[in-house]
């Protein structure tokens, strides 16, 4: 097994939840010589700095300053997302039906909710506790074993699926069951049950009458056994659980399989498949950085699978505001170190007065590259493609084009990403939807249109989007993270070559126009 297939599997493994992609990344870059920021302070930035931020623990943008970065020069950004479809536990989550504990839970982005039935299930996320001094603090949590599941009903129950097909209702069905109201009791006999009311004119279907000692309290809002597990896995007890956001994710590890062992299946490839592959691509570049004359950005953002507009999510102004900070820390570094007493009055307001122009010439001189996972034609459903647009595995990168923008690729940021394809060695294939076929989206349009950046969408092909376990080929993660180093180290000529020749051409055109009556 190859070093990055192996890395890869690891990474899904022990990242179920968006907050524990960003743990995994923290670490990742920590070990690689990168020093924090945060939003409250202020920052200072010089050539061969490497710096990350994080927003909500569920985001970060961490960036490589090029040895040979100037004020006015551009930013090579690579954009992903850390968090996929998956079931999130409800506020007041304790449902007893039926003599079963079952927890309620809301369905989070486009999934295939169908096949979260018969799959065991892991509950993870972060808890906010009250510590010993009273202070508000966050707790990962990632309980790395079967505690849930959706069971199916049984078909000499649910005669009508044969001509009706399987319809779950995600409000009614979805709901993961803990554990046995019996088993309970019997496990924990002094535990107290909860005060309950009939909901609807469903006799069978008990909700929980909310009567909170205080508001900081999480009785009779979720089940005695989860809060007890929960107070286990943070160390604290369960009065000093605060608030819970949890997910459930497949206990099933990540594997690789196939006759060949081509084959990786595992939950949540879309879009953790370039969260490692951009953060190793960004990594493994890093030996050229001191020829770079541009700002290396690697973005991983929350909040993709469900619009992207949030505090931390693509659709909002912390990308330009990370950016722009960036960009004044380092003219204010740079500032700083050419001021002298007689010229600095002068001098300072005079600078000062050109950062904003020095930050619009970079974001001029800048590229983004949005990373998504791509659809693999599927053998059974062929149709689905268009015929001339079929993805296949072992074949390379997927280059997205949609004409009302639902990508963000064009002709131009196309060829740029074919020329850095070819210095790596990686081919590239199309992908453009069937007319009658909804295309979906990414990050690419959104940034885009925030940035003013050009950008193209692509990705790398899977089977399965969306559901509970995905499948991709073992080539692929070593042609992404290939793809993505050479991205990171090459961009900047090629980017900087074409903006050269297209300006003296634009003069060249302009010397010789002559206006004819």
């Amino acid at each position: 097994m190859s070093h990055h297939v192996q890395g890869l599997i690891n990474f899904i493994n022990k990242s179920p939840t968006p907050f524990h992609v960003i743990q995994s990344v923290r670490t990742f870059l920590d070990n690689h010589g990168f020093r924090e920021l945060f939003e409250e302070e202020s920052w200072s930035l010089r050539p061969l700095d490497k710096v990350y931020i994080t927003k909500n623990e569920s985001t970060v943008i961490a960036a490589a300053v090029g040895g040979r970065f100037e004020s006015g020069n551009g930013f090579t950004l690579l954009g992903a997302h850390t968090d996929s479809p998956c079931l999130r536990l409800k506020p007041n989550s304790e449902r007893l039906k039926e003599g079963y504990i079952q927890l309620g839970v809301e369905t989070y982005g486009g999934g295939l909710w169908y096949t979260w039935f018969d799959r065991d299930l892991k509950l993870a996320g972060r808890v906010i506790i009250r510590n010993a001094e009273g202070r508000l603090e966050q707790r990962l949590v990632h309980i790395n074993n079967p505690i849930a599941c959706v069971p199916s009903l049984a078909i000499h129950l649910n005669q009508e699926i044969k001509a009706q097909g399987f319809h779950p209702n995600s409000e009614q069905h979805l709901s993961p069951i803990l554990c046995t109201s019996l088993m309970e009791q019997l496990q924990n006999p002094t535990a107290q049950t909860a005060n309950t009311t009939e909901c609807g004119n469903d006799s069978t279907n008990t909700c929980f009458n909310i009567c909170p000692i205080s508001s900081l309290s999480n009785r009779n809002r979720h089940p005695p056994a989860l809060l007890r597990l929960l107070s286990e896995e943070t160390g604290v007890s369960e009065q000093q659980i605060v608030e819970l956001e949890l997910c459930f994710a497949d206990a099933q590890p990540a594997c690789v399989g196939g006759l060949y062992k081509e084959f990786i299946h595992a939950p949540r490839l879309d879009n953790l498949f370039n969260s490692y592959a951009g953060l190793h691509g960004f990594i493994e570049s890093l030996p050229t950085l001191s020829s770079e004359c541009n700002i290396r950005l690697l973005c991983l953002f929350d909040h993709e699978e469900v619009g992207s507009t949030s505090a931390q999510g693509a659709d909002s102004g912390y990308t330009l505001s990370v950016i722009r900070r960036l960009n004044k820390a380092f003219e204010m570094c740079n500032l700083s170190e050419t001021l002298t007493p007689t010229n600095n009055t002068t001098t300072s307001q005079c600078t000062k007065c050109n950062l904003d122009l020095h930050f619009e010439k970079s974001l001029a001189k800048s590229f983004l590259v949005s990373a998504d996972q791509a659809h693999a034609v599927h053998p059974s459903w062929g149709e689905r493609h268009e015929c001339y647009h079929k993805p296949q595995f072992h074949s390379g990168v997927v280059l997205k084009y949609n004409v009302s923008q639902r990508y963000a690729t064009n002709s131009l940021t196309a060829a740029v990403v074919r020329e850095i394809a070819h210095l790596c060695n990686v081919p590239v294939q199309e992908f453009v939807s069937k007319q009658d076929i909804h295309c979906g989206s990414t990050i690419g349009p959104l940034l885009s249109s925030q940035l003013g950046i050009p950008t193209v969408d692509l990705g790398f092909p899977q089977l399965a989007m969306h559901s509970c376990r995905e499948l991709c080929c073992s080539t692929s993660i070593e042609q992404a993270v290939r793809f993505f180093s050479s991205y990171y180290q090459h961009l900047s000529k090629i980017w900087c070559n074409h903006q050269s020749y297209h300006n003296n051409n634009k003069q060249l055109n302009q010397s010789s126009h002559h206006i004819y009556l």
